[in-house]
């Protein structure tokens, strides 16, 4: 044999030690995976790779045979939550930096190395002494549940060269208040800031095209959001729950918002939205209870109970949502109406739009009627 299969010996509990062929070339991917009786082991000299998470979550492992074989690879997570002497991690550790769980000192900090360009996959999950981390200049990316569940991780600066953050990467980090997001930034991953309940605000950068599904669910301090100009889609209950969120303005550019996107946020009593959307999905603003009105361009499709019942949906064309937007506010008060004629009058007066004989003022006067007709009883 000179390979042993992936996921071969997974769980087996009962297995306290084992005898690899002299001709072994590679141990496959999760191949002992939470074999917690497992004390201790001796590589052979013909392997060459180890793979991720192989010898993961062994939680008796302490001890491996070295010095480890010339040319010896080794995947992410290969030995995580292994309780390895400091001779063993430090040679592991001197392959690969994310074949063992990070360091953390007595203060609760980590620091994560000059020239790593990626924190892998789980590399911190379920750290609960983790309080800060440094990262590295030249960080890219974070992998997928990086950070998840480190409940006393408070604050983190992310380095100007990061571009992405994967899915459930900060995910119940239940102590995050703040989080500088830097301008390269391009992705957030789907429930990247899940259940994050004490994040109170959040600016996001320029670069950022998407924001990914649950991105920021019941993040229920969350009171303030400020979206780029950049954005085009906001994922699927990307703030469903984010009940402190009482405002959101939402860019030019926008034109989707999928199904139960700001779903019960019950604080939610104004909210812009663009000409430029197409499609505003099932449940999108449903239970925000605090939303009386919204403005909607009429070429948008609208999913089943996009708006609460007790939301009145105003439907134009996008043209006269332009048009309108700069008095959207008062458009609900009857005693304004005249004021706003005579602002509109004048502004199309000084564009030359109305001829001598005044028929053009005369229709856009019965447009103007027609289509705020229903907000004047409101008032009434």
């Amino acid at each position: 044999m000179t390979h042993l299969p992936d996921w071969s010996y997974r769980l087996r509990t009962s297995l306290v030690s084992v005898a690899f062929p002299s001709g072994l070339t590679s141990i496959g991917e999760g191949a002992f995976i939470g074999c917690s009786a497992l004390v201790s082991i001796n590589l052979p000299a013909s392997l060459t790779s180890i793979g991720n998470e192989a010898f993961a979550s062994c939680s008796s492992l302490t001890t491996i045979t070295l010095p480890l074989p010339d040319g010896l690879s080794i995947g992410d997570g290969a030995f995580f939550d292994c309780p390895l002497d400091d001779e063993a991690k430090a040679a592991v550790r001197a392959i690969n930096f994310w074949a063992v769980r990070p360091p953390i000192d007595a203060q609760g900090h980590a620091t994560v190395p000059e020239g790593l360009t990626t924190i892998t996959s789980s590399a911190f999950s379920d750290c609960s002494s983790l309080v800060s981390v440094t990262l590295p200049a030249g960080l890219v990316s974070i992998g997928s549940h990086a950070f998840e569940r480190c409940s006393a991780l408070s604050s983190v600066t992310l380095p100007a060269s990061l571009t992405s953050i994967g899915s459930h990467a900060f995910e119940r980090c239940s102590a995050l208040t703040s989080i500088t997001f830097p301008a390269s930034l391009t992705s957030i991953g789907s429930s990247a800031f899940y259940r994050c309940s004490a994040l109170s605000s959040v600016t996001l950068p320029a670069s950022l095209t998407s924001i990914g599904s649950s991105a920021f669910y019941r993040c229920s301090a969350l009171s303030s959001v400020t979206l780029p100009a950049s954005l085009t889609s906001i994922g699927s209950s990307a703030f469903d729950g984010c009940s402190a969120l009482s405002s959101v303005t939402l860019p030019a550019g926008l034109t989707s918002i999928s199904r139960g996107a700001f779903y019960r946020c019950s604080a939610l009593s104004s909210v812009t939205l663009p000409a430029s959307l197409t499609s505003i999905g099932s449940s999108a603003f449903y239970r925000c209870s605090s939303l009386t009105r919204a403005t909607v361009p009429d070429t948008a499709t609208l999913g089943y109970t996009a708006f609460d019942s007790e939301t009145t949906v105003l439907r134009l064309p996008p043209a006269k949502m332009r048009w309108y937007e700069a008095v959207d506010g008062a458009l609900a008060y009857k005693r304004c109406r005249p004021l706003l004629y005579g602002w509109l009058e004048r502004a199309q007066t000084r564009l030359g739009s109305y001829g001598p004989d005044g028929a053009a003022r005369q229709r856009d006067r019965e447009e103007f009627e027609g289509d705020f007709a229903h907000l004047a009883l409101h008032a009434d």
